[in-house]
């Protein structure tokens, strides 16, 4: 064989091997970046129209649901803030995602009080509705914890008032 066609299939394999190679990492780098996303997360939540307490978020898609509960009962005080939060997200980055979302909280409470006038513990109940709509933007802390910050409008204590409102809640992605 001579030496013209020895460099030839030299250069033949070493192009097809590094051809290879490269492909090999291409598909490995796409298929990293396509990774599934988390549609778990579990944390806590602080809201004045999406309840707080412990929060769990489930986002199969574009759409997505937060519920957050808090229980606090002693022997003169019981009160529980429940609250259903349903969310859309209209753009996810890298770090950083934009949702909007439209929240229920439901409080209740009760609880006994000293009266001045008749001079005896008198029970005190309260319960009502608050519910908002706004935008919200979630980052990226670490690679599976979120901060998610929320503002809107506000419709508080059964529909007697309205505000701005804010909203803060932080997760762990499983």
């Amino acid at each position: 064989m001579n030496i013209l066609k020895k460099q030839y299939l030299f250069l033949l394999t070493l192009f097809l091997l590094f051809k290879t190679t490269s492909f090999a990492q291409g598909e490995y780098a796409s298929a990293y970046k396509q990774a599934p996303r988390p549609i778990h997360s579990l944390g806590a939540g602080l809201g004045f129209t999406t309840g707080y307490g412990l929060s769990y978020r489930y986002t199969p898609s574009k759409f997505g649901v937060q519920v957050n509960f808090a229980p606090y009962k002693t022997a003169d005080v019981s009160k529980f803030s429940t609250g259903l939060t349903f969310l859309y997200r209209l753009t996810e980055g890298e770090t950083t995602s934009l949702y909007l979302y439209e929240a229920n909280h439901y409080y209740s409470s009760s609880e006994m009080v000293w009266d001045n006038p008749s001079n005896k513990n008198v029970r005190k109940d309260e319960a009502y509705f608050n519910n908002g709509v706004g935008f919200g933007v979630e980052i990226m802390v670490a690679s599976k914890i979120g901060l998610n910050l929320m503002t809107g409008y506000a419709s508080y204590k059964n529909g007697t008032e309205l505000n701005i409102t804010g909203e803060a809640a932080l997760y762990f992605k499983f």
